[in-house]
């Protein structure tokens, strides 16, 4: 028989990382601060869909000399429409979130419905914390929780 003792296949950051996982998902939108990898401070301030700066090296033709380079994501500042919130807001947004954006129905959906750790940004938090806020606040009776008040009935609402 083996006396040295039993060696678990997970790494302690394993555990942690889950740990932490499960806390944010349980707890709501807490502050998301650590990411459980790497990210770039610049990707915690947007909406950029798992995309981060990449490292590799150009290699030159003749040669094969190796020289180090950065590809960093196609980011730009964009405004974009909130339903729930009825404005608009600005945003560092990728070309690649934009495409999940779209596929998701806009950007309210594709804040509540993507997981936390997905997201990987602090802004994208604020916004769902935002959006939901509103959601749960305008549901009054006859309301259906989930699709936002109209302009309209809102005005009605307050006038009357």
């Amino acid at each position: 028989a083996d006396s040295s003792p039993r060696r678990s296949s997970r790494r302690p950051t394993d555990t942690v990382r889950d740990a932490m996982s499960v806390s944010q998902i349980r707890g709501g939108m807490g502050n998301i601060t650590n990411f459980g990898r790497i990210v770039a401070k610049r990707v915690k301030d947007g909406l950029y869909a798992g995309r981060n700066v990449k490292y590799g090296n150009n290699v030159s033709e003749d040669g094969g000399n190796k020289t180090r380079r950065t590809w960093k994501p196609n980011s730009h500042r964009k405004r974009l429409y909130s339903e729930v919130l009825d404005r608009l807001v600005s945003v560092n947004v990728t070309a690649h979130a934009l495409r999940c954006i779209d596929k998701a129905g806009g950007l309210d959906a594709y804040l509540l419905n993507t997981r936390p750790k997905d997201l990987l940004s602090n802004k994208a938090m604020d916004l769902r914390r935002e959006i939901v806020a509103a959601i749960t606040q305008g549901a009054g009776p006859g309301h259906v929780v989930g699709v936002p008040p109209r302009r309209e009935q809102r005005a009605a609402a307050l006038a009357a």
